[in-house]
């Protein structure tokens, strides 16, 4: 029991976290917003507190050190080329099928460049509390990949509620999928379920976070284009085709997730 109680206060802090941080907004009288003060707390807290348990626990201070290391560069590859090709799959199945046009004219690349650094500065906390702590820290238990990968990705995609719900700009979510904020904030849920085992098997082919934090900058930073705009589609479509929240695009990353664990336990055989 008593080897549960880390992971255990890990996961209450971190789902406590961005609700922590909008009771601060709300003290401080400042509205919601990613420029805010809750902002800050809901992304730092969980790196905090991940580095805090993995240092104190002897099972997992050793590989928490390593994992700042680079790693294995063959990693580095796959994290540059999976979300850009996953995008690629799922916006060309879309447009086969009728649901999107090609692209217009956009400040684009412009709005990416901007984006770029505080994109890798953000992943640096989140990669390095969810692949630098809790999911090797499931894994040290013994548990099987599949609960490794659901639990990891529940937690994960529970505490992006409150930004979700109160901190991302609306007409940002909206351009990736015209729905009311709460079901974007609930669909985020089974979504970031759906990246987990990616990023865990990346974690683990790289034996590093650093592989892990540049496929998801990569993510974020392709997830740009689409929230100002520029493949617009109709809700139903955008559920099925969206390069972010689409249950193709999900498919793909989660098959890919399969065949690097494949290569992985092969590797050991």
């Amino acid at each position: 029991m008593f080897s549960r109680m880390p992971l255990l206060l890990y996961v209450v802090i971190v789902l406590a976290s961005g609700w922590i941080g909008l009771a601060v907004n709300r003290l401080a009288g400042v509205p919601h917003s990613m420029d805010s003060p809750a902002a800050l707390i809901w992304i730092l807290i969980p790196l905090l507190a991940g580095a805090a348990l993995a240092l104190s626990d002897r099972s997992l201070r050793r590989s928490y050190i390593a994992s700042w290391k680079p790693g294995r560069p063959s990693a580095y590859v796959l994290a540059l080329a999976i979300f850009p090709a996953a995008f690629a799959v799922t916006l060309a199945i879309g447009w086969a099928c009728g649901a999107l046009g090609p692209a217009g004219p956009g400040p684009y690349g412009a709005a990416v460049a901007a984006a770029v650094v505080p994109t890798l500065v953000k992943n640096i906390a989140e990669e390095g509390a969810w692949r630098g702590y809790l999911a090797p820290a499931l894994m040290a238990r013994g548990l099987p990949d599949i609960t490794v990968w659901i639990v990891s990705g529940a937690v994960w995609g529970l505490w992006h509620l409150p930004y979700y719900l109160f901190l991302l700009d609306e007409a940002l979510m909206r351009g990736v999928w015209d729905v009311p904020r709460f079901v974007y904030a609930l669909m985020a849920v089974p979504v970031c379920m759906s990246w987990a085992p990616l990023f865990t098997e990346l974690r683990l082919a790289g034996r590093s976070v650093w592989p892990c934090l540049l496929a998801h900058s990569v993510a974020n930073l392709g997830q740009i284009p689409v929230s100002l705009g520029a493949w617009p589609m109709s809700p139903l479509a955008a559920l099925l085709f969206s390069p972010v929240f689409g249950l193709l695009h999900s498919a793909v990353l989660i098959g890919v997730a399969l065949i690097l664990r494949r290569r992985r336990l092969a590797g050991r055989a």
